[in-house]
């Protein structure tokens, strides 16, 4: 039975989170840019980026069994976990959410955006998408991501593939690179 919440990201997790965000701020003021975060699970990281960010637009499903490599799909059923992410998320008035896959939801936006986050489906080809469909979004500013890390090489190779090795890679092992 899928009944319990995966916790997501640890004390380690959220360190790496708040250095990626002190990072762009030697560049920009996060305060003053709108992001993108595809895959949101339960809002551990997206509430930490609306309390830094200009506005934050988070991209998830919430399909079960979406991401067959993810962990988390195992442990509770994800119509649920949606609803602790907007419960969680309701007292965030900078915040939007777009129940859809990431290429589905990517023609729905419109806008300027400084910041890409890519937490979404963990493999080489979804990566790939990702990365193309969202960096011509970005207008000076930053593309990144979670999970840049040998478990998961699919990544690893897609990112480096389609924009280059990254400018920095956290403790999280998230990862971050300049563009435009």
């Amino acid at each position: 039975m899928k009944d319990r919440l995966y916790l997501m990201r640890n004390d380690l997790y959220m360190k790496g989170l708040k250095d990626l965000i002190e990072y762009i701020n030697v560049f920009q003021p996060t305060k003053e840019i709108n992001m993108i975060e595809i895959g949101s699970y339960a809002g551990q990281s997206t509430e930490l980026f609306a309390k830094h960010f200009k506005s934050v637009t988070s991209i998830d499903p919430f399909i079960d069994d979406y991401d067959p490599n993810d962990i988390t799909c195992e442990y509770m059923n994800l119509e649920n976990v949606c609803e602790i992410f907007l419960e969680k998320m309701s007292k965030e008035n900078n915040f939007t959410h777009i129940k859809k896959t990431s290429c589905d939801a990517v023609g729905s936006l419109n806008g300027e955006f400084g910041f890409v986050y890519i937490d979404g489906l963990h493999t080489y080809d979804q990566i790939k998408k990702d990365i193309t469909n969202y960096i011509p979004l970005i207008k000076n500013g930053f593309i990144g991501g979670h999970d840049y890390h040998p478990v998961w090489q699919g990544i690893i190779d897609g990112v480096n593939e389609i924009i280059g090795t990254p400018d920095k890679i956290f403790d999280d092992t998230s990862w971050i690179k300049k563009v435009n």
